[in-house]
């Protein structure tokens, strides 16, 4: 058995290296060249072909999804809008029915008000005429009693002659009487 070396073999030496096979003749090439030929539609038709079939369908995929994907953001879009319109028209109808509790509470607060103070009126008038009452009825007892007083005076000193003392005790007791 011979050995050869790798540099040997790399090299060429005794005509059956790897520099041997990459010698290719004129003939050779115009094979090759004619073989490629032939086998290209062979090649284009089973290779090329569902490659290529592939990278359409899968750019058509990709088409398709990014057009799926403009029209849902277009979608997401409409949305957005369709919710903020939504949301003015709450926010606008909330605003109003305050506004709307505010004046019924403000009419509501001027009733009341109203109705309070035209009941103070009628208390005071009450009382007023209460106080009157009194008053007149105060006026009739304190009359009354100085009435009777002066009468019961009369009496007295019409029946009999009063000497000076007997006339200060009568005073004295009218004064009494008076105060009580």
């Amino acid at each position: 058995m011979n050995h050869l070396s790798l540099s040997a073999v790399l090299s060429g030496e005794g005509g059956n290296g790897i520099a041997s096979l990459l010698d290719v003749g004129q003939s050779s090439m115009i094979w090759t060249i004619l073989i490629f030929v032939i086998a290209l539609p062979f090649m284009w038709k089973f290779v090329f072909g569902p490659i290529t079939k592939a990278l359409e369908t899968r750019e058509d995929q990709a088409r398709e999804a990014a057009a799926a994907a403009e029209e849902a953001r277009s979608e997401i879009e409409r949305m957005k809008v369709s919710i903020q319109e939504d949301l003015e028209d709450a926010r606008r109808a909330a605003a109003e029915q305050v506004n709307t509790a505010k004046a019924r509470a403000a009419e509501r607060e001027k009733e009341l008000l109203g109705a309070a103070k035209e009941e103070a009126a009628k208390e005071r008038a009450r009382a007023k005429a209460d106080i009157e009452q009194s008053l007149v009825s105060a006026r009739e007892v304190l009359r009354q009693d100085a009435v009777r007083l002066g009468i019961d005076v009369a009496q007295q000193v019409i029946s009999r002659e009063f000497s000076s003392a007997d006339q200060q005790r009568l005073v004295g007791d009218f004064q009494k009487q008076i105060e009580n």
